[in-house]
């Protein structure tokens, strides 16, 4: 009996999580995590506005533009967060996610790592524990903000000299991407899902997946969602 109230219990709270935070169109991601002392220390942040955007929320940083209604309202956005829990020789992070009252709406279970350099400890955590995602099944209902209307978002398609190809060369957590030359272009970190990657281009972030039998580095410009197709070889 007491098993059956635990997972009735476990059932509604799920389902209380996931029917609060679909109420939501728009996650804050901060520019800095009160764990680290950098903004977007080990591109933390980043990739974590990138996570977001996997799964469907609309993942901000505090200086970037919004509607006027989104902004100027507080209680129309949800507040990411990331919470350390470290062991010796271990990393290990959960995700957060808050109301503007401080409620806590959803929590991922801990994501963990034992790698030594830190950027990559600290990232590979976070793709664990965003695979907590997957059980929340998000879709925005719409009903925070019914009354807003914006443009539609435009895509931006750059395609690449189709002479040109790219080769992915294993790295710890990833791949290196090279030229004919050997010169290294980009770098491509592994998620949860087979065919998308987290592209690190320069100082550019973005995520490389595949569409239609073709590879595609997506990433923002201006405001402005660019997807760049690649001749990728694997």
């Amino acid at each position: 009996m007491k098993k059956i109230l635990l997972l009735l219990v476990l059932f509604l709270t799920a389902n209380a999580f996931s029917q609060n935070v679909n109420d939501y169109e728009y996650v804050i991601v901060p520019a800095k995590f009160s764990f680290l002392k950098v903004d977007d220390k080990y591109r933390l942040n980043t990739n974590s506005r990138l996570l977001l955007q996997k799964y469907g929320f609309k993942s901000v940083f505090p200086s970037d533009s919004m509607p006027s209604e989104i902004a100027n309202n507080n209680c129309k956005k949800l507040y990411f967060d990331l919470a350390e829990d470290n062991k010796l020789l271990i990393t290990k992070i959960k995700i957060v996610l808050k109301d503007c009252r401080e409620k806590v709406l959803f929590e991922s279970d801990y994501g963990t790592s034992k790698e030594k350099e830190l950027e990559i400890a600290y990232n590979k955590a976070l793709r664990e524990a965003g695979k907590s995602f997957d059980k929340l099944n998000y879709k925005y209902n719409d009903k925070n903000n019914s009354s807003i209307t914006q443009e539609p978002s435009k895509t931006i398609v750059s395609e690449t000299d189709s002479e040109t190809f790219y080769f992915a060369q294993p790295i710890a957590n990833g791949f290196q991407i090279v030229d004919n030359e050997h010169k290294v272009i980009m770098k491509l970190y592994t998620t949860s899902q087979k065919n998308v990657f987290i592209g690190l281009k320069g100082n550019t972030n973005g995520v490389v997946i595949s569409k239609e039998n073709h590879w595609f580095f997506e990433y923002y410009e201006n405001g402005k969602m660019i997807s760049e197709l690649l001749n990728l070889k694997f």
